[in-house]
């Protein structure tokens, strides 16, 4: 277990025998390993944010509905937990300026197929390959992104 506050050590208690309970399916369906990463990032932050603060009490609350969420599914119970924990996510965005796992490979992909896409028509018709612009393109967008995404985890921006 990572080193934390007590705060952090006790959710992330809950959320692993909540991940245990629920299994691998799950733990996926209530995003609790984002959920564990968004209290990793509050708990950090909370010192300087009052936000934060706010957060971490809405994160408790939250794990303590989600035990009775998980006795009694249902879909606009499952749609409340995901809309909250994307809010905190957002917050983390906006003002601490945090990244999603695999934003920039996602971007650069983007970018790179439409980059690829003009240039692969001047470039297809010359070596007569018309898909070799966008693949190029992808490939070049991928390792681009991949650089991005490791330089973002190495200075911790990562949620």
């Amino acid at each position: 277990m990572e080193v934390g506050s007590q705060w952090y050590n006790r959710v992330a208690t809950e959320i692993g025998q909540h991940q245990m309970t629920l299994g691998e399916k799950g733990a996926k369906q209530y995003k609790l390993d984002l959920l564990r990463r968004v209290a990793k990032r509050v708990d950090e932050f909370s010192d300087i944010c009052a936000e934060c603060q706010a957060l971490k009490q809405e994160i408790t609350n939250l794990l303590q509905e989600l035990s009775l969420l998980v006795q009694m599914p249902g879909k606009e119970g499952l749609k409340k937990h995901i809309k909250t924990i994307n809010k905190q996510v957002e917050h983390l965005k906006k003002v601490h300026k945090l990244v999603d796992k695999g934003h920039y490979m996602g971007m650069g992909i983007g970018i790179g197929m439409a980059v690829g896409a003009g240039l692969g028509g001047a470039l297809g018709a010359a070596m007569d390959n018309p898909g070799i612009g966008t693949a190029l393109g992808v490939a070049l967008g991928v390792a681009i992104g991949m650089y991005l995404d490791k330089k973002a985890r190495q200075e911790g921006k990562v949620i």
